[in-house]
C-alpha cells in the first residue's frame, strides 16, 4: 500500500471511530418493579449523553417510572409501555417530572434519545407526536403531585418494600418532599439540546 493511500485508509478509519464515539446510546437501566409491574424503581443512575454533547443527563437512583405511557386501548405489536423506546422514556419521565427543561425540549430530547436508542421510524414518530400533542396532561399532573409534595424518588432506605407493594400505596408512605421554586432554576445545559430533534454531533 502507497504512503498515500494509507494516509487515506487511516483517516477513514479515524473518522468511523470518532463517529462510534458520538452515539453513546443508554446502558441497561438495573430496576426494581412494584408488584403490579406498572411502576419500576431504578436501582443505578440512568446516564444519558446524548449524541457527543459534553453534558449528561441524570435520571437518580429511586425515580419511579412507567415507561412508555401509551393508552392500553392503542397497544399493539408495535407499541406497549416497553420496546426499544423504554430507556429513551425513563429519561423522558424525569424531564417530565423535574421540569427544569420546557416540555418541548423535553420530547425533543426523547426524540433524540429514540435515534439513539435505534427505534423505528414509525414507532419514533408516533411516541414523539403522541406526546407532543398529548403530553400537557401529564406535565400538568406532574407539576400538580410536585405541589402536593408527593415523592418521585424513592429515598435509598426505603428500596426494600414488598412483593405486593404497588407505588400509588407505597408513594404514601413516604415523606413529603419541600415545593422547589423550579422558575428560579437555571436549567441544566442539557436543555438547549432539546431545542431542535437533531442527534448532537450527528451529520443531517
Amino acid at each position: 500500500m502507497s504512503p498515500a493511500m494509507r494516509a487515506c485508509a487511516l483517516l477513514l478509519l479515524s473518522c468511523a471511530a470518532a463517529g462510534a464515539a458520538a452515539q453513546q446510546p443508554i446502558d441497561p437501566p438495573v430496576l426494581k418493579p412494584f408488584a403490579d409491574n406498572h411502576d419500576w424503581l431504578l436501582v443505578d443512575d440512568v446516564v444519558y449523553r446524548p449524541g457527543n454533547a459534553d453534558t449528561a443527563i441524570t435520571v437518580p437512583r429511586g425515580f419511579v417510572t412507567d415507561f412508555a405511557s401509551i393508552p392500553q386501548l392503542l397497544w399493539s405489536a408495535e407499541l406497549s409501555p416497553n420496546g426499544r423506546y423504554s430507556k429513551a422514556a425513563i429519561v423522558h419521565d424525569y424531564l417530565y417530572w423535574s421540569q427544569l427543561c420546557s416540555r418541548e425540549q423535553a420530547d425533543n430530547l426523547l426524540d433524540i434519545a429514540m435515534q439513539e436508542s435505534d427505534v423505528g421510524y414509525f414507532q419514533r414518530s408516533t411516541i414523539y407526536w403522541g406526546v407532543r400533542m398529548g403530553g400537557d396532561a401529564a406535565w400538568q399532573a406532574n407539576a400538580t403531585q410536585r405541589a402536593q409534595g408527593l415523592p418521585r424518588v424513592v429515598p435509598a432506605g426505603a428500596f426494600g418494600f414488598g412483593p405486593n407493594v404497588v407505588w400509588k400505596d407505597y408513594r404514601g408512605t413516604l415523606p413529603v418532599v419541600p415545593m422547589v421554586n423550579i422558575a428560579a432554576a437555571t436549567p441544566p445545559a442539557y436543555c438547549a439540546l432539546g431545542d431542535t430533534r437533531d442527534v448532537p454531533g450527528r451529520p443531517r
